[in-house]
């Protein structure tokens, strides 16, 4: 949660021409109601099959070269994983200081049940989460340092990190 997921995601997308996927907002759309609403009205399991769900088929339509920015728990799931994996997909952990991402997203020291992100509604509780989820963000093919870099830079990085070749407007 607020590493820079999808403004990255955007960047590399546009310099390399391929589609751009934020799921989070792919379920909302789905759905009809933001992420925290799902939470709210249903728990985390459920949203949990429906980002799978989303995922699956979203994976399963992408025609040309796609970015996904995942939403902070999707990488967490064995089953996500396995899907990603099994598409062959490249994932990079874009490791951001805490401090960096909960200024990003708003996050008080006491518990602010209208924060947009649901898991992230106090820093104690946001520190936890991240620490528990680190083991499975170091599962990524690879890791990119964030502190100090813009998007653009970042996207650049994971570009050149992969090989990947940028759309030349000449």
């Amino acid at each position: 949660m607020g590493s820079g997921k999808s403004s990255t995601g955007q960047e590399l997308a546009a310099l390399l021409g391929w589609v751009f996927v934020d799921l989070d907002s792919e379920i909302e759309t789905r759905k009809g109601v933001p992420v925290r609403e799902l939470f709210r009205q249903h728990g985390e399991a459920v949203f949990r099959e429906i980002e799978h769900e989303t995922l699956r088929d979203c994976l399963a339509r992408s025609e040309r070269p796609t970015i996904f920015a995942l939403g902070g728990g999707t990488f967490v799931q064995p089953a996500n994983v396995a899907l990603l994996n099994a598409r062959h997909a490249v994932t990079v952990f874009l490791e951001t200081p805490v401090e960096e991402m909960l200024q990003r997203c708003g996050v008080e020291d006491e518990y602010d049940p209208e924060n947009t992100r649901p898991l992230a509604a106090n820093t104690k509780g946001f520190r936890e989460l991240y620490e528990q989820r680190l083991p499975s963000y170091r599962q990524a093919n690879t890791t990119i340092q964030t502190a100090g870099k813009s998007a653009v830079v970042i996207a650049r990085e994971i570009a050149d990190r992969f090989g990947f070749e940028a759309l030349r407007n000449d």
